[in-house]
C-alpha cells in the first residue's frame, strides 16, 4: 500500500493513444506513477523518447489483445487504481461481432475481473462514449436535453446484422459500457467506478507522432477541413477538450467516484472550426474553405454532474481549435515530406 512517501500508481490502457497519452500526462503530472498499455515495444519508446523527462515514473506492458483471458492479471498487480481508455475505434472490420462487439465488450469486462481479483485496486474508470448515450433514429432531437442517465437502444442482435461501420461502432460502446455496470453490480467489488461519456474529443494530440496520418479520427477532424473543396459535414453536434476529459478520468479516481459522467464541453459545427481557423491563423485562411453547411437546431445536454462531482471547467470550442491548429500547422512544417503524402 502507498504510503505518504510513496506515489500511489494507475494502470492506464492504450496509455500511447490520444486520450491515453493527455490522461497519462495528468497522472503523471499530479505526482502518480503511471503503468501503461501499449500493443508493441516500439509505441513504448516512441512515448518516452517524446517524454523523456518521466522516464522513470512511467512503466510499460505490452498487451497485444486487451480482450484475451487474463490480458491484464500481470499489468493490474499491485497498482491502486485503473484507467481503462483503450477501446477499438475503426470502421474499417469484416465481422461486426468478431472485430468489434467482442473486443470491446471482453476488453472491458476482463479489465474489470482483474481489479477484482487484485485486492490493491480502490478505483477504476472506464471511458464510454456519447455513442452508448444516443439514439442515432432520433437525429438531431432538437428539445431533447441529453444526460447521463440517457442510454442507446442498441440490441446485441440488431449490431451484429448492422451493414453501416459507424452504427455497428456506437453498438459497441453501448454493450462495453452496459457490461461495465451489469459487473458492477452482480459483482460488489471493492473498488469505485466511474465511466466517462464524451463525445467527439478535440485539441492538440499529445501522442507520439511520425506523420499526420497518424492522428487518431477524432485528432484528425480538424485536419480535415484544411485545404478541403468545401467544409465537412460536422459528424457530431458537440464536443469536448481531450484535456478535459483526462482531467474528468483522474478527479473520477481521486475522488473515487461511482457514478455515469457526461462529458460536453460545448457545442461544434464545422463551419464554426472554419471561421476560427480563416480568423486565428490569418496566415493559413487561403487554405480554409468558406462553403458548407452549418449544424442545425439539436439537442441540448446537462453536464451538471461533472461539473459539481468532479471540478470540470470547460474548454471552450475556440481555444480547443486554436490548440489544435497550431499543432497541426507546427507538424506540416516538422514534417513536410510525410505530409505531403497524406494530405
Amino acid at each position: 500500500m502507498p504510503t505518504a512517501m510513496t506515489p500511489r500508481l494507475v494502470l492506464i490502457s492504450g496509455v500511447s493513444g490520444f486520450l491515453g497519452t493527455a490522461t497519462t500526462l495528468e497522472f503523471l503530472k499530479k505526482g502518480w506513477k503511471v503503468r501503461g498499455t501499449v500493443r508493441r515495444q516500439e509505441q513504448a519508446d516512441a512515448w518516452i523518447e517524446k517524454y523523456p523527462q518521466y522516464r522513470d515514473h512511467i512503466h510499460f506492458v505490452i498487451v497485444r489483445d486487451l480482450a484475451d483471458d487474463g490480458a491484464f492479471d500481470e499489468a493490474i498487480k499491485g497498482v491502486d487504481a485503473v484507467a481503462h481508455t483503450a477501446s477499438p475505434f475503426t470502421f474499417s472490420f469484416e465481422d461486426n461481432v468478431k472485430d468489434m462487439l467482442e473486443p470491446a465488450l471482453k476488453g472491458t469486462t476482463s479489465i474489470l475481473e482483474a481489479a477484482k481479483r487484485e485486492p490493491s485496486v480502490k478505483s477504476v474508470v472506464i471511458t464510454s462514449s456519447l455513442a452508448a448515450a444516443q439514439d442515432p433514429a432520433k437525429g438531431l432531437d432538437p428539445g431533447f436535453v441529453r444526460t447521463s442517465a440517457v442510454w442507446s437502444p442498441f440490441t446485441w442482435e440488431q449490431a451484429a446484422k448492422e451493414t453501416i461501420p459507424a452504427m455497428v461502432y456506437l453498438a459497441s460502446k453501448t454493450f462495453a459500457e452496459r457490461a461495465a455496470w451489469d459487473f458492477f453490480e452482480r459483482e460488489k467489488p471493492n473498488f469505485s467506478l466511474a465511466t466517462i461519456v464524451p463525445p467527439i474529443i478535440l485539441g492538440e494530440a499529445l501522442q507520439p507522432l511520425s506523420s499526420l496520418s497518424d492522428l487518431n479520427l477524432s485528432a484528425a477532424a480538424v485536419k480535415r477541413i484544411i485545404d478541403a473543396e468545401e467544409i465537412p459535414p460536422t459528424a457530431v453536434p458537440v464536443f469536448v477538450n481531450v484535456n478535459d476529459c483526462a482531467r474528468a478520468h483522474v478527479e473520477a479516481i481521486e475522488r473515487a467516484r461511482t457514478s455515469r459522467y457526461l462529458l460536453i464541453g460545448g457545442d461544434n459545427d464545422n463551419c464554426v472550426i472554419a471561421q476560427y481557423l480563416r480568423e486565428d491563423f490569418p496566415e493559413q485562411a487561403h487554405r480554409i474553405p468558406t462553403k458548407g453547411d452549418p449544424v442545425g437546431p439539436h439537442w441540448s445536454y446537462d453536464c451538471t454532474p461533472a461539473v459539481k462531482e468532479l471540478g470540470i471547467e470547460f474548454t471552450n470550442l475556440r481555444t480547443t481549435i486554436k490548440q489544435a491548429g497550431e499543432q497541426l500547422f507546427h507538424l506540416e512544417k516538422e514534417l513536410p515530406e510525410k505530409k505531403q503524402a497524406v494530405m
